[in-house]
C-alpha cells in the first residue's frame, strides 16, 4: 500500500512539475508554438526539451541496462565501475635514435603521471622505415601488457600495415610478453575506403592473431544524419565478417571523433555501443566492442584568437565521451605552438583532462552515469531505432 501511494504521489508530482514548466515555457515563447523548442539532432529525429520518468516508462527503455552491464563486465579486473584508457598523443617527428630515445623518455614520464597508455602519432613517418630496433628504442622499459599502446598512421595499402604489425608482434614476442594481453591498436584515416581494399587473406591472417590489439579501424563519420553514420558502421562490420570470419571482431576498434554537441556525442556513442553489442551477440563471439574516442580542435575565429577556447572544448568533449561509455580516450593538445615549453605545458594539460575527470569529478564511480537521464535515454533510444532501420534497409 505504501509503495502504491508513493508511486501515485510521484506520478502526480511529476505531472504537476511538467505542467508548471510548460506554463512557464509558453509564457517565454510569447505565442510561438511549443514545438519550436524541439531539436532535430539527427536527420528526421527530434527530441523534446523536457521529459519525465513516466514518459520514459511509457517508452520502456529498460533494455538500455545492457550498457551498464557491459561496462561492469569490461572493467572486471579494475576496482572502479567505469574505466577508460587515458591515451595522450605523442608525436614522432623522425626515426633518428636521439628522437626515439627522447620520445621514450616522454612515454615513461606520461605513464608515471596518470596515463594508462599512449597514442603515437606516426602520420609523418614512413611505416616501411620502422624496424624492430626502432620499436625497441621507442618502447624501452614499457610494460606493454599493462598499458594501451596505439599508433596513428597513414597507410597506403595492406602490405604496409601487415609488415608493421608483424614487426610489432615479433618485438612483443622477443620481449617475452603474452600477446593476448596486448591492448591498443592502429588508427588510420579513410577507414571505409582502406578496409574495402583489404584482401580476404589479410583479414583472415589478422583474425587469427589471438590478441586484443586492434589493427582494423572503423571510423564513425560526423555528419548531420547521425543515425546513418551508425548504420554505415554496422554495415562495415557485416562486410568485414563476410570477407573473413567472425573472429575479426576482436581486432576492430571503433574510432569516434567528439564534437561540440555535448548530448549528441553521448547519445551516438551509447547507441553505437548498444547496437554493436547486439551484433557481437548474434555472431556469438566472446568479445565486446571497443570504442576509442578522440577530441577535436576548433578552427573558428574565436578558437584561433584565444587558445583557451580549445582548452574548454577539450574538457567538455572528453566528458561527453566518457559519459557515452568510451573505452579509450585521446585528448588533442589545445594549442599548436612551436615553442617547446608551451607545447609541453599544453600536452600536460591534455593528458590531465582524464585524470581530473576521474580523480576530482568521480566520473568513474558509476558504471553508467547517464542511466536515468530521461533526456539522454530518449535520444539514445531514438538513435538506436533509426540507425537499425537504416541498417536493415541497406542490407535488404
Amino acid at each position: 500500500m505504501f509503495v502504491d501511494n508513493f508511486e501515485n504521489q510521484s506520478k502526480e508530482k511529476s505531472e504537476s512539475i511538467k505542467k508548471r514548466w510548460l506554463e512557464t515555457a509558453t509564457k517565454f515563447l510569447k505565442g510561438k508554438p511549443y514545438q519550436d523548442l524541439e531539436w532535430e539532432f539527427s536527420e528526421d529525429i527530434s527530441i523534446e526539451p523536457y521529459y519525465t520518468k513516466d514518459e520514459e516508462n511509457h517508452s520502456d527503455l529498460s533494455y538500455l541496462q545492457i550498457l551498464q552491464n557491459n561496462q561492469l563486465a569490461l572493467n572486471e579486473p579494475v576496482s572502479q565501475p567505469r574505466f577508460w584508457y587515458n591515451q595522450p598523443f605523442i608525436k614522432l617527428h623522425s626515426l633518428e635514435k636521439e628522437e626515439l630515445e627522447k620520445i621514450n623518455k616522454e612515454v615513461r614520464q606520461v605513464l608515471m603521471s596518470g596515463a594508462e597508455g599512449v597514442c603515437f602519432d606516426l602520420k609523418s613517418i614512413e611505416l616501411a622505415d620502422i624496424d624492430k630496433k626502432k620499436i625497441e628504442y621507442l618502447l624501452f622499459e614499457v610494460a606493454l601488457p599493462y598499458c594501451a599502446v596505439s599508433f596513428q598512421v597513414d597507410i597506403e595499402n595492406e602490405n604496409e600495415l601487415q609488415s608493421f604489425l608483424e614487426k610489432y608482434i615479433d618485438y612483443v614476442k622477443e620481449r617475452g610478453f603474452e600477446i593476448h594481453l596486448l591492448t591498443g591498436g592502429v588508427l588510420y584515416q579513410n577507414s571505409s575506403k582502406k578496409n574495402n581494399q583489404f584482401s580476404t587473406t589479410f583479414l583472415e591472417s589478422v583474425s587469427q592473431t589471438n590478441t586484443a590489439f586492434r589493427s582494423i579501424t572503423l571510423q564513425l563519420n560526423n555528419s548531420k544524419d547521425e543515425a546513418q553514420n551508425i548504420a554505415d558502421i554496422l554495415f562495415e562490420v557485416k562486410k568485414l565478417v563476410e570477407n573473413s570470419n567472425k573472429n575479426i571482431l576482436q581486432n576492430i576498434q571503433f574510432v569516434v571523433e567528439a564534437t561540440d554537441s555535448f548530448f549528441i556525442t553521448i547519445a551516438k556513442i551509447r547507441a553505437l555501443n548498444w547496437l554493436l553489442i547486439q551484433m557481437y551477440d548474434l555472431y556469438q563471439v566472446d568479445t565486446k566492442p571497443y570504442i576509442h574516442s578522440i577530441t577535436s580542435q576548433g578552427t573558428d575565429e574565436k578558437s584561433l584568437e584565444d587558445e583557451n577556447w580549445n582548452l574548454i572544448r577539450n574538457t567538455t568533449q572528453a566528458f561527453s565521451c566518457i559519459l557515452g561509455g568510451t573505452n579509450a580516450l585521446s585528448v588533442v593538445s589545445h594549442q599548436n605552438q612551436e615553442n617547446t615549453k608551451s607545447k609541453a605545458w599544453a600536452n600536460r594539460i591534455a593528458r590531465n583532462v582524464s585524470v581530473m575527470l576521474r580523480e576530482e569529478s568521480f566520473v568513474d564511480a558509476t558504471a553508467d552515469p547517464i542511466s536515468g537521464s530521461y533526456y539522454c535515454e530518449q535520444m539514445t533510444d531514438k538513435l538506436i531505432a533509426s540507425a537499425w532501420k537504416k541498417f536493415q534497409e541497406m542490407i535488404n
